[in-house]
């Protein structure tokens, strides 16, 4: 448990054009988007940088002002436009109007919910300032717990964090979605500007064309997802309906996309909404909880710690049982199917996240072969996709073999 870890900046920005630029700010300025709530940036003379070590996609930066100290948090594409593999998956400005359109939500008195995230101050689109697309909003003071195990922390505590992070997931898939994407620029969501159209397709229909096209992409690059085509195909036939109402999911929701008030055990932010569509939200469960289904020892390995959660010990896999349990007293996908419930699709589920996982991981190879990957780990999380593909294939043989026992 910690603050997110910081280091020297690996990508250069060049501050004394951001400096420039944020004071020359006007709500006029060219190839500017603001939030809802800006400060006067001409009060910051001397800007302090420092980059993030999380942040496989999207470099991102903790910009201190020097005389008052106070902080902000620059986020940006990991290249020009122009150079990008695949635009759709650096999508900033889409991160920029979620967080924008959820905070405005959470000042409706009728939302279900609050969805902790933090404000955004301005989008910049003109890469003429510092050669890339970037967005700046608040530094939350939080603390990450990056293993779900919670080590260290006492039972009372971790039902208190458990309790929130379970409410906080909650909120996110109960967030009314009609007026969220009333909030939504049509240009950077146009596919949810035709409701009827995206309803004729599922959430893992589109989401295996989409992971599909980007693995694609990377096979010019790097070795292929072994297996990949044939467990896409598997998921498509035993992929659930979408709920009947339209749910906002988060995408990429893990416990280290999460931040804790370590006072009060409470999730204090949500970050990282780069991939954040309307889908099922059974994947946002199947992401979070994850580790408690792998082998141990990839836990370790992929948390870069000692743990002792996951798939060969029994208490990980109730564990997740009582998480889902707690959740589904909250949501409840579909009132007139409960065969839709997370419970009994746990497994397609989990592997759909491992070949997610597999892509995002292919990707971070990728770029770490082109030298341009944002993380300091890189070459470590880009060796995992053919584990991950293997580890699919055994969540596949799993899940069918309950299907046939009917343990379900």
């Amino acid at each position: 448990m910690s603050a997110p870890e910081l280091s020297p900046v690996r990508h250069p920005i060049d501050v004394r054009s951001l400096t420039s630029y944020l004071h020359s700010l006007t709500p006029e300025s060219k190839g500017t988007t603001l939030g809802v709530n800006v400060p006067d940036f001409s009060k910051y003379k001397k800007l302090d940088i420092q980059q993030f070590k999380f942040g496989q996609s999207n470099p991102t930066y903790l910009l201190t002002d020097v005389d008052t100290g106070r902080q902000f948090v620059l986020r940006k594409k990991p290249s020009p436009n122009a150079k990008l593999v695949s635009k759709s998956a650096h999508a900033v400005e889409r991160e920029f109007f979620m967080l924008r359109s959820i905070g405005l939500l959470n000042r409706d008195p009728e939302s279900k919910g609050n969805v902790p995230v933090p404000e955004v101050y301005l989008l910049c689109e003109d890469e003429s300032i510092i050669g890339y697309v970037f967005y700046l909003m608040e530094y939350i003071n939080g603390i990450q717990i990056k293993n779900p195990e919670m080590i260290g922390v006492s039972p009372e505590d971790k039902k208190l964090y458990w309790k929130s992070i379970v409410e906080t997931i909650s909120a996110i898939h109960l967030l009314d979605t009609t007026k969220l994407i009333a909030e939504l620029p049509p240009s950077h969501y146009p596919q949810f500007q035709n409701l009827d159209k995206l309803k004729k397709s599922t959430y893992f229909q589109r989401q295996v064309r989409t992971l599909s096209g980007i693995a694609n992409l990377q096979n010019k690059v790097v070795d292929p997802i072994p297996s990949f085509q044939e467990n896409c195909e598997w998921l498509l036939r035993r992929a659930p309906k979408d709920p009947a109402k339209l749910t906002l999911i988060h995408g990429d929701l893990k416990i280290d996309n999460v931040l804790f008030d370590p006072k009060k055990k409470v999730v204090i932010g949500v970050l990282d909404w780069e991939l954040c569509t309307i889908g099922h939200p059974l994947f946002d469960l199947a992401n979070f909880l994850q580790p408690f289904q792998l082998p141990n020892q990839l836990n370790k390995k992929m948390s870069g710690s000692d743990t002792t959660i996951g798939s060969e010990n029994q208490d990980s896999i109730d564990f997740i049982y009582k998480v889902l349990g707690d959740y589904s007293k909250k949501v409840t996908w579909d009132p007139q199917d409960p065969s839709n419930n997370p419970i009994d699709h746990w497994l397609l589920g989990y592997v759909f996240g491992l070949l997610r996982l597999c892509v995002i991981t292919q990707g971070i190879a990728m770029r770490s072969k082109q030298g341009n990957a944002s993380s300091g780990n890189a070459a470590a999380y880009g060796s995992f996709y053919p584990f991950l593909a293997d580890l699919a294939i055994k969540g596949i043989e799993e899940y069918e073999a309950r299907r046939r026992s009917s343990k379900f």
